[in-house]
């Protein structure tokens, strides 16, 4: 079959192999390409049917297989089998067809075009036929027929051979296209290969046909454009004393190049703009940087092939995705399950759809804004990061996105700049540059002042009902239920208590608003003061729920101090038995103690945003932990916070001696309301981890329902599936359910990624193909020029000390603790009862709104936090000084 620009796609795709069908897309572009048409594969196959053809040459290619042929020899067979076989009569006749609508007296183009499957998925490039300038009906019939035999070529075969290809399903097309006798031709990159950017065109020029260019034989101009304008950037011309022509025997010769112009510009600017139009229209169509060959004959530009650039980095072409986990790390470190973070991304959506609601977005934006508010997470081997794109689109609800777009990296942590293409992408939803999405952005605006006013009152009211709720699920034997039953209680958690969440998210922002308010006017009118004097300012608040486990604990570990045989009783029981130890023992009134503290606190865990994480219910070992402890470090005594309430009272000395008038008033307005919402900040946060452990508890029930029905291998195993999955077992929404195989996929997957992280990942186009997710951290700058220190971050609570490192970066590390110095990758509300025995915190992630840097001001513990390098550098046993001022540590001894 025929098939030309008028074909349908079916018969183009499916007949013409990889050029024809190139050559249809181009053609239906609109794009001036030289008249062409493709026999199709159907020829060939009718060529193999004749005279046996198709089992003499299977014979040829099992004996190759079989290694009873070299593929130099196959070639050599195969040519001659197809030199020696008659073409059969549709091949001419279709040729007539052809040349009556091409021209019969026109010169032509034969190339071969391969159409097998596997053509699609493997590159054949240079490895089948192409002949030029051929003309009249007996050669083009000949050049046909040894396109089709380069199909098995021993470059061909061998290619073949290493990637596996079925030598027996080869297919090729021919392309016939008429021959152009170009004036100059040429290369056009739609990027620069060479400095591999993509905001630059490249040409490349020469005089007569453009196989002087490819060969190398002749040097070109080339010229570089700028990608958005077509603007000249800079051009390089060379002497072209020759050029490429056709000469009267129809083959390809060198001729001179006139004089005027051996040393003049081989494109003037109309051809320039012409190229630079088309390079504009092929990228388009292609959706990534290609590589255009052209040529000019009499004035007109022609395309003649198009392909993609293979050499450009892939962090280059696609859509960007930019990644982030400098915030979340601190809930969701390490590897994360597949349940506990599909959990998250669901709960992360619900929760922006009703900050958008409260804030008075119209449904149908928010509908429209599904494409972010959907996918404000990513999981990059099996670590959770925030998609900052969509982070940045969200924060544009909000008049001021600039400055909003601020303060949100500064609660995230974020300190890199923002590169000017990612810039252009962030931009908000676009209703809100038209004159009523002005209006409604200043209603927004004002919902929001709104809140700023009435948000103590919005928290408590929030948390009393929270409480409630709270207590109800909390009273419901959930550990007894079926999975169906356990299923539909948790929707009720989503619907009653989730979905309730507009408090927190909405204090949440104002939070991001006054924190980073209050550190720009810091670092904008108290220049001359102490540069950490804000932390001095917003220690001492006191108030924290987060904080009240641990002072429960503490009184536990007091009343346990007064009895020494109690006392001995914990030291000397491994803490994995220490609650049957104290069931077992005389101390009936400390055992129900301990009791009512898992009763109220038993949701606790390190870790506890991750749904996987073991808690207090199910393993208080970690009680036990932390009680011979403070024992054995005589931390039984809840913090007294005299010593941050005067740092905070002589950094307000400082601010108000410094400031006066109308400064004053405006920053003690904004430090007043920065304190409140980071109070708030963590209360929420608190109510947050509370339902984290009445869904821990229901999946693990439903683990243990799925494992007694033998879906799964053990009750764990659930958090290898995802939430949907979940819903699905008993919604019968799976399409397929063998939840074993599921489980040892992703178990196999897992156990390829490893601890490392880097904070910040770029990609492009698919996310988990040749983008790179870990980089190779430069420590060899961290240390100081002078010495002074070998580690620096942010600090958060002042104090200076020399101590001993004990690194812990997870739950199961050794947690016993007498006064060390705490190292670790990131913590969160789970790791503060660690911290009484503790004489000072490192943390390598976080910012100055983190959980670790909020609650080592609340209980004066020497802090700091975002310090690149800190657990590659540091080791338990070391001895370090640290100024927690400066956010320095030095190594004092390996």
């Amino acid at each position: 079959m025929l098939v030309t620009p008028k074909s349908t796609l079916f018969f183009a795709k499916n007949e013409a192999g990889g050029k024809g069908f190139n050559l249809y897309l181009m053609s239906q572009a609109g794009l001036p390409v030289p008249e062409w048409v493709v026999f199709g594969k159907r020829y060939f196959h009718e060529f193999l049917q004749s005279a046996d053809v198709k089992v003499r040459l299977e014979g040829i290619l099992d004996r190759l297989l079989r290694q009873e042929l070299t593929p130099a020899l196959a070639e050599k067979e195969v040519l001659s089998l197809f030199e020696s076989t008659p073409l059969p009569a549709t091949v001419e006749s279709s040729l007539e067809e052809a040349l009556h609508s091409l021209g019969s007296d026109k010169v032509f183009s034969v190339r071969s075009s391969a159409a097998d499957e596997d053509s699609l998925s493997h590159s054949f490039a240079g490895q089948l036929s192409s002949y030029l300038y051929v003309s009249g009906k007996a050669d083009i019939l000949k050049y046909i027929r040894q396109c089709w035999a380069s199909a098995f070529s021993e470059r061909g075969l061998v290619y073949r051979l290493e990637n596996k290809i079925d030598l027996k399903k080869i297919s090729v097309s021919v392309v016939l296209q008429r021959m152009i006798d170009p004036d100059k031709s040429g290369v056009l990159f739609t990027c620069d290969p060479v400095a591999k950017k993509t905001d630059t065109f490249v040409v490349s020029s020469v005089y007569g046909v453009g196989e002087g260019l490819v060969s190398g034989a002749l040097d070109a101009d080339s010229f570089w454009l700028d990608a958005k304008s077509g603007k000249m950037l800079r051009e390089e011309l060379v002497e072209k004393k020759e050029m490429m022509k056709k000469s009267a025997s129809g083959h390809c010769e060198m001729k001179p190049v006139s004089a005027d112009k051996v040393n003049t510009a081989s494109l003037n600017s109309e051809e320039m703009n012409g190229l630079y139009r088309l390079g504009q229209k092929i990228q388009e169509q292609y959706h990534r940087p290609q590589d255009i060959e052209w040529a000019v004959e009499s004035g007109k530009i022609y395309i003649l092939q198009t392909r993609p650039v293979t050499s450009l980095d892939q962090d280059l072409i696609g859509y960007p995705n930019l990644w982030d986990n400098s915030n979340i790390i601190e809930s969701y470190g390490g590897l994360t399950s597949p349940l506990s973070f599909s959990f998250a991304l669901r709960n992360y959506k619900a929760v922006y759809v009703q900050f958008c609601e409260v804030l008075g977005v119209p449904n149908d934006i928010i509908k429209d804004m599904d494409s972010y508010l959907s996918y404000m997470l990513g999981s990059l081997n099996g670590r959770v990061y925030y998609n900052l794109f969509n982070w940045y689109k969200l924060v544009g609800v909000l008049p001021g996105f600039k400055q909003n777009r601020e303060f949100m990296e500064t609660m995230m942590g974020v300190s890199e700049a923002l590169s000017d293409e990612i810039a252009n992408r962030i931009k908000p939803h676009p209703s809100w540059d038209t004159p009523v999405g002005r209006l409604r952005k200043a209603i927004t605006g004002f919902n929001f002042i709104k809140y700023h006013f009435t948000i103590q009152t919005v928290v408590d009211d929030f948390l009393t009902t929270f409480h409630k709720d709270y207590d109800r699920f909390r009273a419901m034997p959930l550990k007894r239920m079926r999975g169906d039953q356990l299923i539909r209680v948790y929707m009720d958690v989503e619907r009653n208590m989730l979905g309730r969440w507009k408090a927190p998210i909405i204090n949440d922002f104002l939070c991001m608003v006054h924190f980073g308010l209050l550190r720009k006017l810091t670092t904008t009118w108290l220049k001359e003061l102490d540069s950490t004097i804000q932390n001095d300012l917003l220690a001492g608040e006191g108030g924290l729920e987060s904080a009240e486990p641990t002072k429960a604990l503490l009184r536990l570990a007091a009343k346990a101090n007064q009895n020494e045989g109690l006392r001995k009783l914990i030291e000397e029981t491994d803490p994995k038995e220490g609650l049957e130890a104290l069931n077992q023992s005389q101390y009936t009134e400390f055992y129900k103690l301990v009791l009512d503290y898992l009763d109220r606190f038993g949701f606790r865990c390190m870790s506890e945003m991750k749904l996987e994480e073991i808690d207090l219910l199910t393993d208080p070992s970690y009680l036990f932990v932390c009680l011979k402890n403070y024992l054995k470090s005589g931390q039984v005594e809840a913090h007294d916070d005299t010593h941050e309430k005067n740092l905070r009272q002589q950094a307000e000395a400082k601010v108000a001696g410094h400031l006066t008038g109308i400064k004053q008033k405006i920053y003690f307005w904004v430090l007043k309301h920065a304190r409140k919402a980071v109070k708030n900040r963590e209360n929420t946060r608190f109510a947050r981890t509370r339902i984290y452990g009445i869904a821990r508890t229901i999946f693990q029930t439903i683990g243990e329902d799925l494992a007694s029905l033998g879906a799964l291998e053990n009750s764990r195993d659930i958090f290898w599936l995802t939430i949907e999955e979940v819903f699905g077992i008993y919604n019968g929404t799976l399409p397929s359910f063998d939840l074993k195989a599921f489980v040892e996929l992703r178990k196999k997957d897992y156990a390829r990624f490893t601890e490392e992280t880097d904070p910040r990942v770029m990609t492009r186009g698919a996310v988990y193909w040749n983008n790179t997710f870990i980089k190779e951290e430069d420590l060899s700058q961290v240390s100081s020029e002078t010495g002074d220190w070998d580690l620096k971050g942010l600090p958060c609570c002042p104090g200076v000390l020399e101590g001993v490192v004990k690194v812990i970066i997870n739950p199961s590390d050794n947690l016993d603790l007498n006064g060390e110095i705490l190292v670790t990758a990131r913590t969160d509300p789970g790791w503060v009862p660690l911290y009484p025995s503790i004489s000072g915190l490192l943390v390598e992630r976080g910012s100055l709104l983190s959980h670790s840097a909020i609650v080592a001001r609340e209980m004066g513990i020497p802090a700091i936090v975002s310090i690149p390098g800190l657990t590659k550098k540091l080791k338990t046993g070391m001895r370090v000084r640290i100024d927690a001022k400066a956010g320095t540590i030095k190594i004092l001894s390996e």
